[in-house]
């Protein structure tokens, strides 16, 4: 089984029988029933020919996660809750960080 984030791939678990995406982590389970929790993850390909399980990690989605959970949490409990604003405002500033490392890093190369 194999994870992949933006700059690195990680082989993960072997023998993989169960897949879970919880709370923005995916949890694994082995053929003898250990457990691993790849945090920040979601389940990107499943290919059963091949026998393999692909995950994609960034911190965002644990992160977009968060603001998803608590934004339904309000919507089912009919309160409104001032943490889903910060959490939105967690995955603005992330993601403005990231567009603004990226512009930093490839400024220029653009046709």
């Amino acid at each position: 089984m194999i994870s992949k984030s933006i700059d690195s791939i990680e082989d993960v678990g072997t023998d993989i029988v169960y897949a879970k995406f919880s709370n923005g982590n995916v949890i694994l389970r082995d053929i003898i029933g250990d457990e691993k929790v790849v945090e920040s993850a979601i389940i990107r390909e499943v290919n059963v020919m091949k026998e393999q399980l692909q995950l994609f990690k960034h911190p965002m989605i644990g992160l977009v996660f968060s603001f998803l959970s608590k934004y339904e949490e309000c919507i089912k409990s009919g309160r409104y809750s001032e943490e889903v604003e910060h959490l939105w405002e967690e995955v603005k500033s992330m993601g403005s960080n990231m567009v603004r490392e990226l512009w930093i890093k490839l400024k220029g190369s653009s046709k």
